[in-house]
């Protein structure tokens, strides 16, 4: 019997990958229903998505959607288009100038073998050495604030590379997918799935008053503030090593219509170079990225790493930051109808030093845990790391002769 601690989307897609080796699976999760932070809903004329729009397309997560019985949605045309804020909205933000200065540095960088990051290097300087400034500022640091939400000197290179170009094999699509019914879709076609393979999901149970919860057929699927702290107490595991730098971001996503607008994003959406003082880190077009979302609606992302207070804002604070940020990308006249606002303390880990010296340190207990601390950041990257997981403890188990049965020969089809 597997166990795994935590019903959101990484303990979902574990217990979705040991299903399909034909393991019996146990889900324990402490609040009342599947996903996590992702949640969907309609609202206001508006689909309205609590975390992430989608999955990056890959042949793991095409095979998900076919095996829950969820048909994928392709994200519209218009969503190619992607645009960084550099006094205006430009889909390339650098000059000719700088454009040849980043190219000439990042090919003398590959011809001399520096292209890779040094050890403990931060993003920020290896974007400095290796693409140059104009590189750092307005290329780097908006990519990296729309998915680690944080400054590029305070990321490790090496763990933020390695997250980004995480090996994923492509199949037929392309982009992001989705659902019609948006993520939650998903995460109750996975949950429905499951059921029907005979796992068993106890709600609204907490798993950590049984000390002998870490054994080796237990995987944590929680986040990392609660992994890290079981960790740290665990009799079993208490050569961890505490470290203060190890730290998580809060995030606040803001979807909203308009009474009145003039001006639509006409593309995926908005990133903002730190040095032009934006309040958000970004803003998203939803219905330009995928169908069946409603009027046009935004998301606008806000991260403390750039805003330290942003979980004391009212919404009406919310309200006036995205006002004045939205009257720098267009001028027009614009009267926001409905807002709803997700605010996630805590949601995401720094991708710094002090975790890639955690990762380093103790790469045997990982073994364990899945999540989006452990080099990998994103659905799909998540999902892929749980199969090689699944893999992993299949081998190990077959080694030390933990195995009591062989879980293909009483595999369903599936």
């Amino acid at each position: 019997m597997i166990r795994i601690i935590g019903a959101g989307f990484s303990g979902l897609s574990l217990a979705y990958h040991f299903v399909k080796r034909g393991y019996a699976v146990t889900l324990i999760e402490k609040s009342n229903r599947v996903g996590g932070v992702i949640q969907s809903s309609r609202q206001n004329q508006m689909l309205v998505e609590s975390a992430a729009n989608g999955f990056l397309a890959s042949e793991k997560i095409e095979e998900l959607f076919a095996d829950i019985g969820v048909k994928p949605l392709e994200t519209r045309t218009e969503s190619r288009k992607k645009y960084i804020f550099r006094g205006r909205l430009r889909r390339w933000p650098l000059s000719f100038s700088e454009t040849i200065i980043l190219i000439g540095r990042l090919a003398w960088a590959v011809v001399t073998g520096r292209r890779k990051p040094q050890a403990y290097e931060t993003l920020h300087a290896w974007a400095q050495r290796v693409l140059g400034n104009a590189g750092d500022v307005y290329l780097i640091q908006p990519m990296v604030n729309g998915i680690f939400a944080e400054k590029t000197n305070l990321l490790n290179a090496q763990l933020v590379l390695g997250a980004l170009f995480y090996k994923k094999k492509k199949k037929s699509k392309r982009g992001l997918l989705s659902a019609a019914g948006g993520m939650d879709e998903v995460m109750q076609k996975i949950k429905d799935y499951l059921v029907s393979h005979n796992v068993r999901i106890e709600f609204e149970k907490d798993p950590f008053l049984d000390e002998s919860i870490l054994q080796h057929n237990t995987f944590l699927a929680t986040n990392f503030q609660t992994a890290y702290s079981v960790l740290c107490h665990s009799s079993l595991l208490n050569t961890v090593s505490k470290t203060d730098g190890l730290r998580s971001l809060s995030l606040v996503r803001v979807t909203l219509n308009f009474k009145k607008v003039t001006d639509e994003i006409d593309g995926f959406g908005v990133l903002f170079p730190n040095v032009e003082n934006f309040n958000a880190i970004g803003v998203l077009a939803n219905t330009k990225i995928f169908e069946h979302r409603g009027e046009y609606n935004e998301s606008w992302i806000f991260s403390n790493s750039t805003q330290p207070h942003l979980l004391s804002w009212s919404d009406e604070q919310i309200k006036d930051k995205i006002s004045l940020d939205r009257q720098r990308l267009f001028k027009s006249v614009f009267e926001i109808k409905d807002m709803t606002v997700h605010r996630w303390p805590d949601v995401i880990p720094s991708y710094n030093h002090d975790l890639k010296q955690f990762l380093d340190e103790h790469s045997s207990l990982t073994q364990n845990i899945t999540g989006n601390f452990l080099g990998v950041l994103g659905l799909t990257g998540i999902h892929e790391r749980n199969a090689a997981l699944v893999e992993k403890y299949m081998r190990t188990e077959k080694a030390s002769g933990l195995q009591s049965a062989h879980p293909e020969k009483n595999r369903e089809k599936i």
